[in-house]
């Protein structure tokens, strides 16, 4: 029988003639790769159960979850498909197809689309452009990937808290960064104040209802469809992003 002394003995016997002891430093080195390694694995575990979910949810598990359905060669248009076998939200897909028909191959019209992945919570927002006749429209649709339902508006601005009278006041706030900005550049202060501005932009006339909403890493925007044409050429000064206004961060963070 061993004591603790001959325990000892024994274990440098060993690694002595198998040349493998390691000092501390080497010990705390492979804990940390072990760690690390461990860490990843669990994250990959978490990230395929996550896949495995929305690959059973696609329609074509060799696409991704929404793949550009049309391209244009002609002009600058790019129409999604949403991949999903759910029979209900296949009706996005008709709804999108009618919604983008009467641009279809109009070199005056840009069609684009974006879409992301917020855990459960699946955004996508369509993009037209009609050059032709001054014309930015937005639609947008929010699925809970988890429950394969499409949520509608009302819930989105419940689930974040915030109402009408606040997103026309977050909105109108952006309006006045983009005024600022454009002073003296497009126009003179003297002959273009604020409240022409928001009329150039039909702010008032432009309902909440009207703003299609979309969820950004966790965050609450809406795609505002004003008006960026004017006699003063503004339209070179908007871009994509001009129309998104953030709304509301993550409801665990406000």
């Amino acid at each position: 029988m061993f004591n603790r002394f001959n325990l000892d003995n024994q274990y440098e016997e060993v690694t002595t003639k198998t040349n493998t002891r390691l000092d501390n430093s080497t010990i705390k080195l492979l804990i940390v790769i072990s760690i690390l390694v461990i860490g990843l694995l669990v994250f990959l575990g978490i990230d395929s159960l996550i896949n495995n979910k929305r690959i059973t949810f696609k329609e074509d598990n060799s696409k991704d979850l929404v793949y550009t359905l049309y391209e244009s060669k002609s002009s600058d248009q790019k129409v999604p498909y949403f991949n999903t076998k759910n029979k209900d939200l296949q009706l996005i897909n008709d709804n999108i197809s009618k919604y983008v028909k009467p641009y279809l191959n109009n070199s005056n019209v840009k069609i684009d689309y974006e879409y992301t992945i917020n855990g459960i919570m699946m955004s996508l927002i369509i993009k037209i452009n009609d050059a032709e006749n001054y014309i930015v429209k937005f639609r947008s649709y929010n699925v809970n990937l988890d429950e394969e339902t499409l949520l509608s508006d009302e819930y989105l601005l419940n689930y974040y808290s915030i109402d009408s009278t606040q997103i026309k006041n977050i909105v109108k706030s952006n309006l006045y960064k983009y005024y600022k900005e454009e002073a003296n550049k497009y126009f003179s202060v003297q002959e273009v104040d604020f409240d022409r501005y928001l009329r150039m932009r039909l702010f008032d006339s432009i309902d909440t209802k009207d703003y299609s909403y979309y969820i950004n890493d966790g965050k609450l925007a809406a795609y505002v469809p004003f008006n960026p044409y004017s006699i003063y050429g503004e339209e070179e000064y908007f871009q994509d992003d001009h129309f998104s206004i953030d709304l509301s961060n993550p409801p665990a963070e406000q």
